[in-house]
């Protein structure tokens, strides 16, 4: 992620590895593997954001922007694109730019399968464990 998002941030103490994913080929064929990580900052506005992610590396990376956790479960939805054969795609509409391709394929599982569950749990005390 370093060399992707450079930015004012110190990445031993600022961002914990969560774990992996599993291999996802993209429609090149390269094979990619994401890393789950946590962001240790609260971010309240947009330029604050910016002020630490402000030199991203542009032959990794178009656009740098963030989402909240309610804001993905609210917008998504999926479209179908050609390039996936006509088969439908997750897509994550947004005022700052859309989450698709396969940043949505990788993104979909995890947010079901992982963030709401545990949102859900912290904001319903009878679902604690």
């Amino acid at each position: 992620m370093e060399e992707e998002v450079r930015g004012s941030l110190d990445y031993r103490q600022d961002i914990e590895i969560l774990g992996r994913t599993g291999d996802v080929p993209s429609v090149t064929g390269t094979i990619v593997t994401s890393i789950v990580a946590a962001l240790h900052q609260n971010f309240r506005h947009t330029d604050d954001f910016h002020q630490v992610f402000h030199n991203p590396c542009e032959a990794e990376v178009e656009k740098v922007f963030f989402r909240t956790v309610k804001d993905l479960c609210s917008s998504e939805t999926s479209e179908v694109l050609e390039r996936f054969k006509e088969r439908e795609s997750p897509l994550f509409p947004g005022v700052d730019g859309n989450i698709w391709g396969l940043t949505a394929v990788i993104l979909r599982p995890i947010l079901h399968e992982v963030l709401i569950p545990v949102f859900h749990r912290r904001n319903n005390p009878r679902n604690r464990l």
